[in-house]
């Protein structure tokens, strides 16, 4: 597979995995404190599982790993922001009421 394509399906897979999960999450957790709170531990606890999947089909199309190891970085903060601001969402809300 050249390298364009691999590149181009892996960002496309984590671009789409992150906005469905985003939206559902944020969507089912509207102004529910419990709710919101188990979304941003989902997102926390979900995030080693997009390490180890974007790694994977990374080193499919990257032979030498720096261009796998550094989307997978980069997703996986992403994942891990996404968690705590879900968490501190919930916070203010609680703290709102």
């Amino acid at each position: 597979m050249p390298d364009s394509v691999g590149m181009i399906l892996t960002l496309l897979m984590n671009i789409a995995l992150f906005g469905v999960a985003n939206y559902f999450a944020v969507k089912h957790s509207a102004r529910n404190i419990k709710r919101r709170l188990i979304a941003g531990f989902v997102f926390l606890m979900f995030s080693p599982v997009i390490f180890f999947s974007t790694l994977y089909l990374g080193f499919t199309w990257d032979d030498s790993g720096w261009g796998a190891g550094i989307l997978t970085v980069i997703y996986t903060g992403l994942y891990i922001l996404n968690g705590l601001i879900l968490l501190l969402s919930s916070i203010h809300i609680y703290f709102r009421k």
